[in-house]
């Protein structure tokens, strides 16, 4: 049914996926399609999603304790990657800075590689657009990752809200 990968998430996707699985509404920002697809492809591939160490370090800085302890509580379901070789992820890091000044995305990106990822999602079109042919790993926007799945209309989740969570009786995650 789907295409399993090693599949890792970004700041900002770990942080949208914790949202929509505490009862998030129905998305209507400018970033709507890509949450929709980001949601989609947790409960519609087959497979993990991984987050990697400066993700965690990320999430750590939350300033708000309840927000932060969310993102805590669902490592769980997003493993975390461990590094291999650190010091060919600190050289890969410095490598990408020389593309894209933002050093929490590098690092994202070098970790991704040293841990085999063979994709990472992401929202941030600069990052995209500028490390996104720097690394064997590919950096895609979450609907055009959900859209290489070619997961068929109508097909069942392989993951879905339990009963008591308020996003199980909304439809829009639905893929119908």
């Amino acid at each position: 049914m789907s295409k399993k990968s090693n599949t890792g998430l970004d700041s900002q996707c770990y942080t949208y996926l914790i949202d929509a699985m505490s009862g998030l509404n129905k998305p209507i920002d400018e970033l709507a399609e890509q949450r929709i697809a980001l949601f989609r492809t947790l409960l519609y591939r087959d497979g993990g999603l991984f987050i990697s160490p400066t993700v965690r370090d990320e999430y750590k800085r939350i300033r708000d304790s309840a927000r932060a302890g969310l993102h805590e509580e669902w490592t769980t379901l997003f493993p975390e990657t461990q590094p291999i070789d650190p010091s060919r992820i600190d050289a890969r890091t410095n490598e990408f800075q020389a593309l894209h000044r933002d050093s929490g995305d590098c690092r994202i990106l070098a970790e991704a590689e040293d841990a085999g990822l063979s994709s990472l999602l992401s929202f941030d079109s600069k990052f995209i657009a500028r490390l996104g042919g720097a690394s064997a790993v590919v950096i895609q926007r979450p609907i055009d990752y959900w859209l290489s799945l070619n997961i068929p209309r109508g097909s069942k989740p392989v993951m879905a809200p339990r009963f008591d969570n308020p996003i199980a009786f909304q439809t829009w995650w639905h893929w119908i």
